[in-house]
């Protein structure tokens, strides 16, 4: 079979008028330029160039191949600038796992900034497996992998904060330690806190307080919607409840019992062969995700 480097040496050839220069131009023997001519020849049953001691002149039949080798070679360059320009320009559909809300904002300005990629953005609190779920990228508050070929990159961290709304706080004495959180009404993460045990996290130690939860749900969002209806207090990351805090809707409770800022990272596989579209991801959530803690 013909291949389309025997075709540029045959080029080479013609374009130099010279077996020599052509294998200089090349970085190979004069030997094997000749070869090469002198096997396309063969394989195409036709003589292609006229060669005398002093120079060399295209056949008939050589002047039409030299003419369709020039454009095999301009559309073989073409395919590679082209190929080229779509790694750079990154596209295609990213399939994210993220296990809490709050990051529509984030997602929006990525698809500002790259319109030529699609995302899909599979919301579940529970981590489930990348590799069986078919994510590109998974957003988890922990490091741990489950699969040797996945990797984990650190992209941010965010505040855990206790509170609840306003209304709600209303009906309490003003809360002065955590022993006073047994009084409220506790709203469950049933994934991520469990339902037996409240545990409280600070720079001066652990507190566990034994207490049943009166409402367990399964999502954040779950969560910040039984809190906004006034039914008890919950734990959440601070920026799923920004607006909410400003607006003074909900109320940061005991700052002092509970301070806990929890690492976030991007979690994949296949680091080698990571495609552009996932690099810059990763890469813009690492700029985006500071403003979460």
């Amino acid at each position: 079979m013909i291949s389309i480097d025997d075709m540029m040496v045959f080029t080479k050839v013609v374009d130099s008028q010279s077996f020599t220069q052509a294998a200089e131009q090349l970085g190979i023997g004069k030997a094997r330029v000749s070869q090469i001519v002198t096997k396309l020849e063969q394989e195409l049953n036709t003589r292609l160039l006229q060669r005398t001691t002093r120079s060399l002149s295209l056949t008939d039949t050589g002047a039409r191949y030299y003419k369709k080798c020039l454009m095999i070679q301009e559309l073989a360059m073409e395919a590679n600038t082209q190929a080229q320009q779509l790694s750079d320009e990154p596209t295609g559909l990213l399939r994210i796992s993220v296990p809490i809300s709050g990051y529509t904002d984030i997602f929006s300005q990525f698809l500002c900034q790259y319109p030529h990629i699609q995302l899909q953005v599979v919301e579940s609190d529970s981590y489930s497996n990348l590799i069986e779920s078919r994510c590109d990228i998974a957003i988890r508050a922990s490091s741990a992998l489950e699969d040797s070929r996945l990797y984990a990159t650190k992209i941010g961290e965010f505040d855990e904060i206790l509170c609840a709304s306003a209304q709600y706080l209303k009906q309490f004495e003003p809360l002065d330690t955590a022993q006073d959180l047994l009084k409220l009404d506790w709203v469950s993460h049933e994934i991520v806190q469990g339902n037996k045990l409240l545990v409280l996290k600070s720079p001066q130690g652990e507190v566990r307080l034994s207490k049943k939860p009166r409402v367990q749900v399964r999502t954040t969002s779950s969560l910040k919607g039984f809190l906004l209806n006034h039914v008890g207090f919950g734990q959440l990351p601070a920026f799923v409840v920004r607006d909410e805090l400003a607006s003074g809707e909900l109320v940061r409770i005991l700052p002092q019992s509970h301070q806990v800022t929890i690492p976030l990272y991007a979690v994949y596989q296949n680091k080698a062969l990571m495609p552009q579209r996932t690099r810059v991801l990763i890469d813009f959530l690492k700029q985006s995700v500071r403003s979460f803690s």
